[in-house]
């Protein structure tokens, strides 16, 4: 089912803001889907819709304080604060989608938004200037992993006059960093019940916490299933359970969605239905994927019989969290993250996927504009080497569909599964 056409139908140039601010829109849109529920391939997609567009409605209709995060602040904290989490840099996604994405970033030019900065977060900023996105009550943002996420939500901050939190996280990962991430966390979120006016629930940030923990478990269990061989989901599909890992760690919906989609993943192991006829090699892919029409995956997976078995972004690396210390386990979850540090972290990490989900190969999506991925890339690529593990690193941009060339990714992919397959 094409959720973006379905919208687009809807969502008329004219109207598109008013629109997205009005409770009829997201109840059809709800009735739309609901309705559709068989046309899925997973039931698990399907209830992931359905929690993505409630998400959508409580944030465009105010219906509580809203807070924008990058997606790599730990959302628990939001969750525990009965707050309405908003990440810009996912939005970006909905609204390449929804085909405003040249209009955004022509905004964003406009404003002399460097071409140089990435464009999840050059489109974040023209929506929110063409007012696509929903106000703020406060912005909060981590500084690991993405230089440019910070100076992008603090312009935000003071456009719309709110708040603005930085978590400052080290690159370091001992005793002195966890309880300086730690501090701050706590500061940060009891600085947000105060700006705010909010009511401190300490009871409701522990079941966030124990939230995240029964979805950790669940992702893990998906996990281990897709280590089998052969593989019983796409790449394709399972790259659009990625949303859960940047926006939905917390929240007893990710909890129920993950259940539902081990549950048909258990069901589909035990009768047998392989993802694809004959699979011929297994193979990881990191960073994200290109999130308008492309046939990446349609050349990988239905005609050469490629599956991606394992995402980095679905990759489950740190351990689990203590409801009762909630402030210190968390500062240990975002320091846990294989990207942060030196290179090797983020080599042993890739490695260990490759040999836990019996990879052939592994692509690298070098998205234009992310430094923290792409960087380091030609270390990565002689350890692979080294282990006799193929590499492709695919430039392109996730966003930005001018930026996709049908014939050249062909010819890439091609030769890369000539790799693999000789």
């Amino acid at each position: 089912m094409d959720i973006y056409q379905l919208l687009r139908s809807y969502l008329e140039t004219a109207l598109r803001q008013r629109a997205l601010k009005s409770p009829w829109t997201y109840r059809v849109l709800r009735q739309a889907v609901a309705a559709r529920r068989k046309s899925f391939s997973w039931q698990a997609a399907h209830s992931l819709l359905l929690h993505t567009i409630d998400q959508a409605a409580a944030a465009f209709l105010q219906k509580g304080p809203v807070i924008w995060h990058n997606v790599f602040f730990p959302t628990e904290v939001l969750y525990g604060l009965g707050v309405i989490p908003f990440a810009p840099e996912a939005a970006a996604v909905a609204a390449t989608g929804l085909g405003i994405a040249a209009k955004a970033l022509q905004q964003a030019e406009g404003d002399w938004v460097s071409g140089e900065t990435c464009t999840f977060h050059r489109l974040a900023y023209g929506c929110d200037r063409l007012s696509y996105f929903p106000r703020p009550s406060g912005v909060v943002c981590s500084s690991h992993l993405c230089d440019t996420a910070p100076q992008s939500l603090a312009a935000a901050a003071a456009y719309h006059g709110v708040p603005f939190y930085l978590l400052d996280v080290p690159h370091q990962q001992d005793a002195a960093a966890l309880s300086y991430v730690a501090r701050q966390l706590k500061t940060i979120t009891f600085s947000m019940v105060e700006s705010l006016n909010l009511t401190w629930d300490e009871g409701r940030l522990q079941q966030a916490l124990v939230n995240s923990n029964a979805a950790r478990e669940r992702l893990m269990a998906i996990n281990n299933l897709r280590q089998k061989r052969p593989a019983f989901i796409r790449g394709e599909e399972a790259h659009s359970f990625i949303y859960l890992m940047l926006a939905g760690f917390g929240a007893a919906a990710t909890v129920d969605v993950y259940e539902e989609l081990l549950n048909e993943l258990e069901r589909s192991y035990r009768k047998n239905e392989p993802a694809v006829p004959e699979e011929k090699a297994r193979v990881v892919w990191l960073h994200l994927k290109p999130y308008y029409p492309n046939e990446i995956f349609q050349i990988l997976e239905q005609e050469a019989g490629i599956i991606i078995v394992c995402e980095e972004m679905n990759h489950v690396y740190w351990e689990p969290l203590e409801p009762e210390r909630p402030f210190y386990s968390l500062a240990r979850k975002v320091l846990s993250h294989h990207g942060l540090g030196p290179m090797n972290r983020r080599i042993e990490a890739v490695l260990a996927m490759t040999e836990s989900y019996k990879a052939d190969g592994v692509i690298h999506f070098a998205h234009w504009g992310c430094r923290q991925s792409t960087g380091a890339i030609r270390l990565l690529q002689e350890a692979l080497r080294e282990k006799g593990i193929s590499f492709l690193n695919l430039e392109g941009d996730c966003i930005d569909q001018s930026k996709y060339a049908p014939g050249a990714v062909r010819t890439r992919l091609e030769g890369f599964i000539e790799m693999l397959l000789t």
